[in-house]
């Protein structure tokens, strides 16, 4: 036997992750320096000119041991300021809410809302303060100070822990949290500004820095409004900062006309911008200060790489458009009117095959040439009579022969005048009778591949309409730096759309003419840092110079594939195979055998799995596939011609495995340590038109295994395929080899086991 096919290593080419900076949760060790870090910030914070209780409200939100790394990092702020007397309260209220929050998480068992956050927060501080008030001289106006600073503390505490608690899973702000965020945005730049080197101040560079950012990401609109955010924040930390904080709204504004062009464009366009203001403002007493620190901050800007400080930036629940939902709409709508349409046809067929009656042969002779014959009345007692007893047995004779002579006319007419007028309508009434049979024949055949053609387009508008309502919410920004990205690689035409499905997992779609000058790995390295996601190596399909490339998350499993593969009796096997990935993190395996073995085998199957492939890599979905290839078949050839179509996707992200089969031999499935299979209940491709889509499916986990056969490996083999699947240490590869041999072993004179041989196992591993 030929062992030409048998292949080495998995169809599917090894997955190359492009490298991209990795994501790990902070330690315990980092979280505590952190917190320190802040409390000791917060401490220092002043607003309006006086100190803030922010110390107080961020350990109100921290879990107990970051909240004392906090009250540790704030009591070496105020030794160092040497002002113990002045902050009694804030010494004594930070100690009291962490253990207030130990205890009621601890009692009620259940997280703190960021509302008890805000609560513990204000009450410790209020409680804390008139204790503190005791040791003075306590006043009206101390009192209502005390209480005032304290509903600082707690709507500070309260939108830290909000901001915190909507922060999505790979940290992007979400929707929920926009005041949070913007709140605690001014918060920190006031607790920065508490920081100055010389001629600059930390918080300036820092909201400055964001106005540049914000306006690059988000254009005039975005850079306005942290400007406007900034600003305030600038006024509140240094009221003498209030009249030159307002030239920072004025530079977010201008720069971001310049948002999508280079960073150096809009860096300077920003530095333009403030300086152009100042001089309008007539140069106000801080507004060299400003100056300075913008010009700092934008030249960081320039410097620092955007995947570093992008992520707070990212969009992810910005709805689809009403545009994208409507043609979703539309082509669901479609679908549901050409399955209406289908129905309809259908009983109409129904209707006409039913009113076709075969023509009594007999009857019309006799009622041609008998009814106007004068020797009529002696030949039988009526024309029902005579049609039975001298006609029919030359009706059976004509029916097999396809024709009859005057000889072989039946006795009983032997004396008749007109035999040569009954031979001639015989055969021409049975020929007239074959045309309009055949006619009929090729009318039912257009009427089922006309309704097969109708049920390719409901599942091709289906599935489209399925694809529109995958993918939950789009990055706009992304999507058009990710054009621009391809524009700068030589794409022409391009257009790019950043998705996200509501999971949260991206996937970038993009389409563009002629080549690109970059690799493909440069581009995804590329994708990588504009995105700050991990993506794994693009899908790419070509047609007609037209390129669609598509980009996903690094999936949660990995597929390893293994192929072996004999042919049989002839040269050439009958067997052919595809596996490929779709980019929407799904591999897809696809396996047919056409009938027979050698060359004629081979060209079915071969053209059943290259339209398959070609169709479902065009994104129309497996079902509209399987009755293409359906129909080609039937009208390829006047002759018999079929294969069996074996289907399997497996979705990387989840493990599900969808499994369509027509004809195609039992398929082994592994899970939960157990083996168990699926058997095709429908007829191959190219046999009958309106073929019924078999369509299972499984959940695949860690370690779990998928076999597909062609019909060559036989029940003799099934023993030691579940033995081969049960076994550990195993590969994919070795294991389809293995199963091969067997069959090759085991054939002897069973003329089945001569057949083509064609084996995949799949076996997925988490990452």
């Amino acid at each position: 036997m030929n062992l030409k096919e048998k292949t080495k290593a998995g169809t599917v080419p090894e997955r190359t992750v492009p490298k991209a900076p990795a994501r790990k949760s902070p330690g315990t060790a980092s979280a505590l320096f952190l917190s320190a870090l802040f409390g000791f910030l917060s401490a220092g914070t002043k607003l309006g000119g006086n100190g803030a209780p922010l110390c107080t409200a961020f350990a109100a939100v921290l879990a107990p041991f970051n909240g004392f790394a906090a009250f540790a990092g704030a009591m070496a702020a105020f030794f160092l300021d040497g002002n113990f007397s002045s902050r009694v309260t804030e010494i004594i209220a930070m100690p009291a809410v962490i253990l207030a929050r130990a205890a009621v998480s601890s009692l009620t068992g259940r997280k703190i809302t960021p509302a008890a956050s805000g609560a513990l927060g204000a009450a410790a501080y209020i409680i804390c303060g008139l204790i503190a008030a005791f040791m003075y001289k306590i006043t009206a106006p101390l009192v209502m100070a005390v209480i005032f600073r304290g509903m600082i503390c707690g709507a500070a505490a309260y939108f830290a822990a909000r901001l915190f608690s909507c922060v999505g899973r790979d940290g992007g702000i979400t929707s929920e949290a926009r005041v949070s965020a913007a709140v605690v945005y001014v918060l920190v730049i006031c607790m920065l500004c508490g920081i100055s080197f010389g001629a600059f101040n930390a918080g300036r560079i820092a909201g400055a820095f964001a106005i540049a950012a914000a306006a690059f990401r988000y254009g005039s609109a975005g850079g306005a409004t942290v400007g406007a955010l900034s600003a305030f924040a600038f006024g509140m930390s240094s009221p003498s900062m209030a009249a030159a904080a307002g030239i920072a709204v004025c530079g977010g504004l201008v720069s971001g006309m310049l948002s999508g062009k280079s960073k150096l464009a809009l860096a300077a366009a920003f530095i333009a911008a403030v300086f152009a203001g100042a001089l309008v403002y007539g140069m106000p007493a801080d507004g060299v200060k400003l100056t300075a620190d913008v010009t700092a901050a934008a030249a960081l800007f320039y410097i620092v790489p955007e995947k570093l400080y992008r992520r707070p930036f990212i969009r992810k629940d910005i709805p689809r458009s009403a545009a994208a939902g409507q043609f979703s709409g539309r082509l669901k709508f479609a679908a549901r009117s050409v399955a209406d349409v289908k129905e309809s046809f259908s009983k109409a067929a129904s209707v006409l095959e039913r009113g076709g009656a075969e023509r009594d042969i007999s009857a019309e002779v006799c009622g041609r040439v008998c009814a106007s014959c004068r020797s009529g009345a002696f030949c039988g007692d009526s024309p029902k009579q005579r049609t039975e007893t001298f006609f029919r047995s030359a009706e059976e004779l004509l029916r097999k022969r396809g024709s009859i002579t005057e000889k072989e006319l039946p006795d009983g007419v032997s004396h008749c005048p007109r035999r040569g007028e009954l031979t001639e309508a015989f055969n021409r009434i049975y020929r007239l009778t074959r045309i309009e049979k055949r006619r009929e024949d090729a009318n039912g055949f257009m009427r089922e591949l006309t309704a097969e053609q109708l049920s390719e387009t409901e599942d091709l508008l289906n599935y489209l309409s399925n694809g529109g309502e995958t993918f939950f919410s789009c990055d706009e920004a992304l999507s058009e730096y990710a054009r621009a990205a391809l524009e700068d690689c030589g794409a022409e035409k391009p257009s790019a759309a950043a998705l996200y499905d509501r999971n949260g997992r991206l996937y970038i779609e993009c389409f563009y003419e002629g080549m690109l000058t970059e690799k493909l790995e440069k581009l995804s390295e590329r994708f990588c840092e504009l995105s700050d996601r991990e993506l794994d190596k693009p899908s790419a399909a070509s047609v007609n110079g037209f390129t669609r490339l598509r980009f996903h998350e690094v999936p949660v499993y990995e597929a390893e594939i293994g192929r072996a593969g004999v042919s049989g009796g002839e040269q050439t096997s009958g067997d052919s195979d595809a596996a490929f990935r779709d980019g929407l993190g799904n591999v897809i395996i696809i396996l047919s055998d056409g009938m027979g073995s050698g060359v004629r085998a081979a060209v079915e199957s071969r053209m059943t799995v290259s339209v398959m492939t070609r169709i479902i890599r065009a994104g129309l979905g497996a079902d509209a596939a399987v009755r293409l290839i359906n129909s080609l078949l039937i009208t390829k050839s006047p002759e018999e011609i079929f294969s069996t179509v074996d289907y399997m996707k497996i979705n990387l992200f989840t493990g599900k495995a969808e499994i369509v089969k027509l004809g195609a031999a039992q398929t082994f499935l592994k899970t939960n340590g157990t083996v168990k299979t699926v058997e095709s209940r429908t007829t191959p491709v190219g046999i009958v038109s309106g073929s019924d889509i078999d369509r299972r499916s499984a959940l695949l986990s860690d370690g779990d295994e998928a076999v597909m056969i062609t019909d060559g490996i036989t029940e003799d083999c099934f023993p030691r395929v579940r033995e081969l699947m049960l076994s550990l240490g195993v590969t994919a590869q070795d294991c389809a080899e293995r199963i091969v041999a067997e069959a090759e072993k085991n054939k002897g004179n069973d003329p089945f086991a001569g057949d083509d041989k064609t084996v995949y196992v799949v076996k997925i591993h988490k990452i």
